[in-house]
């Protein structure tokens, strides 16, 4: 049952309802104008107190003001996902214009979180007719039903997500509910209208929140070797040595607090100690930056609100940019969003350069190289404008495009924010630059550049990077001679995908060594579990209704 309550009764309809009753609750705050954060935080302590152990709460609005009301949820609930939805343009941001309506994700209580997987319909290049995902050598385990929702949503008809929630990503959201008991509101937030209700043209801060304005004007440098220059040692430390308003673009691209294999950094850290560690930088970053500076950071989700709650009383909000990253899957809703915070130190007078960069491929096209050379050739080369969604920018994924780092961002990432804030001889600055690609892109497009990182071995690795570029123009990448496996992983999942239909179920290991072609160990050589070997036969059981072994 979905119960949609009008903004008048919302808060009287929550209290009415008993503790842990609800399977999920769905916040329009996007409807609740002029903003109330206090009308809006007793819709959150109620939907708190009325969410079943497990149940999900959806808050829906504009990534200017959710940040703060996501780190209060935090608080309360287990943050699961920021789904950025892609809807109908908005320029009033004075940065990129804007695309990226948004619904933060929760859960109540640390145990079992249960959410059905939901399928959009594949799409399909306009020019080759393949569909716009590149499955690669994967094309057999390709849904018939469409792919799995990610936490990037670009498919959808393009509506105002915004000050409402459109009909088809209600429909989407709902779907996703494992329960029958949905309360939704406030109600008049939930329309299929075409008609788009714009953000106002001034900046939408909730009232206590505001970036000073008194900054001194640009410092005039007269050291010579802050420039072009790799530092080894503490981010911190070695930020202080730079003088005030100096830098033109400050960028960060922080641990992300996940023990992935940094070498050096603590990426373990409890939340108060790693946030406190950044705004210890961060706090840096907005000293040194000149009045027409710009900033650029970039994290998983979780941490950028946290980022955007403590710039926001500091810097002025440009844009929430999604990276639309897909990575590996994990859980029923594919981790595909990068925020990416662009901040400037003044509202207006800022360095940027969108007329330059303002188009792209269109969406219609697919990434394929092929593809792309042969439509170009034709002159098939349509256009799209650039907004504060990326998803025409890949993440690294061949070990020879890597230097040990496990998050190097691609060049493309980096030289499309240089370019956009900054100009030639400008200088950008990275202080935890892993393996050098700010330093790397900067000096290609001739900015100076500062690197900064704790870790000797990537100082190193920058260093001698950036020795090719100033000798060959770009980096050398060595090619990797991988041993050819015995066996390719689409013959081993089609032949399970083969025997699960003649069993009507997903064989187990005793039957695969009573009916497959290959043995057992095959298939534990070759894949990490097995249910990633079960990949295709589980879409074969699905589609005949069987619910497998």
């Amino acid at each position: 049952m979905v119960e949609y309550i009008t903004r008048t009764n919302f808060i009287q309809g929550l209290r009415q309802s008993p503790n842990d009753s609800a399977d999920a609750v769905i916040i329009v705050t996007g409807a609740i104008t002029p903003f109330d954060f206090d009308e809006i935080q007793q819709c959150l302590d109620e939907s708190v107190r009325v969410l079943r152990n497990g149940g999900l709460l959806f808050v829906q609005g504009y990534p200017t003001y959710l940040p703060e009301l996501g780190v209060y949820l935090d608080q309360r609930l287990t943050f699961k996902y920021w789904i950025a939805i892609k809807s109908l343009e908005q320029r009033n941001t004075r940065g990129l214009p804007s695309v990226h309506a948004a619904v933060l994700l929760f859960t109540k209580g640390n145990g079992n979180f249960q959410i059905n997987r939901v399928r959009f319909p594949h799409g399909y290049c306009s020019h080759c007719r393949k569909t716009l995902r590149d499955w690669g050598g994967k094309a057999h385990l390709m849904d018939p039903e469409g792919f799995a929702a990610s936490d990037v949503w670009t498919s959808l008809p393009l509506e105002d997500n915004y000050a409402q929630l459109s009909g088809p990503a209600l429909s989407a959201i709902i779907k996703m509910v494992v329960g029958n008991k949905i309360i939704v509101g406030p109600s008049e937030g939930v329309k299929t209208s075409q008609t788009s209700i714009g953000e106002p043209t001034y900046q939408y801060y909730l009232p206590y929140f505001g970036p000073k304005t008194n900054y001194p004007k640009e410092s005039q440098i007269l050291e010579d070797n802050l420039w072009n220059i790799v530092h080894h040692g503490d981010a911190i430390e070695i930020l202080k040595r730079y003088p005030d308003n100096s830098v033109d673009l400050v960028f960060a691209d922080p641990p992300y607090n996940l023990s992935k294999g940094y070498s050096v950094y603590n990426d373990t850290q409890s939340r108060d100690e790693y946030l406190a560690w950044c705004n210890s930088w961060l706090e840096e970053y907005i000293r040194i930056l000149k009045p027409t500076g710009a900033l650029y950071l970039l994290n998983l989700p979780h941490w950028t609100m946290y980022h955007a709650t403590y710039l926001n009383k500091r810097l002025y909000f440009k844009n929430w940019i999604v990276w639309d990253a897909l990575s590996e899957p994990r859980g029923k809703i594919m981790p595909a969003h990068y925020g990416l915070l662009f901040y400037t130190k003044h509202p207006t007078n800022f360095m940027f350069n969108q007329e330059k960069l303002k188009e792209i491929d269109s969406r219609q096209y697919c990434l394929r190289a092929s593809c792309i050379r042969e439509r170009k050739v034709l002159g098939d080369d349509k256009k799209d404008p650039l907004t504060d969604i990326w998803s025409d920018i890949h993440r690294l994924k061949h070990r020879r495009d890597r230097d040990y780092h496990p998050c190097q961002l691609p060049d493309a990432l980096m030289e499309r924010i240089i370019r956009l804030s900054t100009n030639e001889g400008d200088v950008v600055l990275d202080a935890l630059a892993g393996t050098g690609t700010t330093a790397i892109i900067a000096k290609r497009l001739g900015r100076r550049y500062v690197a900064i990182d704790i870790d000797e071995t990537y100082v190193r690795i920058t260093q001698e990077k950036l020795e090719q570029v100033e000798d060959l123009g770009y980096v050398q990448r060595q090619s990797i001679k991988r041993p050819r496996p015995r066996y390719s992983k689409k013959s081993l999942q089609l032949e399970l995908q083969s025997i699960a239909a003649k069993l009507g179920r997903l064989p187990t290991h005793e039957d695969v060594q009573k009916m497959s072609l290959y043995s057992l160990d095959a298939y534990l050589e070759t894949f990490p579990t097995w249910g990633k070997a079960l990949k295709a036969a589980k879409m074969e059981v699905r589609r005949n209704g069987n619910t497998g072994a």
